[in-house]
């Protein structure tokens, strides 16, 4: 958190059907942690997501509120989303 503003990475979609839609994930979302670790960009989503296969905990910042969301890994499909990208796009300069 930055002079009262919290520091995050911003959703812009994400694809329905998928873990992170499955776990309340939303457009409009701002991804604050991930896996309990700073995320400002979307490198440092990856490399805190490359920690473990099999799940995610995800804190997020939805209008004023801060939700724990765990996006859960079932299959080797869920790794990566139809277009080849994280399931969760975001615009990033990083």
């Amino acid at each position: 958190m930055t002079d009262g503003v919290f520091q995050g990475l911003p959703v812009w979609s994400c694809f329905p059907g998928s873990p992170a839609q499955r776990a309340g994930v939303r457009k409009g979302d701002v991804v604050v942690l991930a896996n309990g670790q700073r995320v400002e960009n979307m490198n440092q989503y990856v490399a805190a997501r490359a920690q473990r296969t099999d799940m995610l905990e995800l804190t997020v910042l939805r209008g004023n509120r801060m939700l724990e969301l765990v996006v859960e890994f079932t299959s080797p499909s869920d790794l990566v989303a139809p277009s080849g990208s994280p399931e969760l796009a975001s615009e990033s300069g990083s």
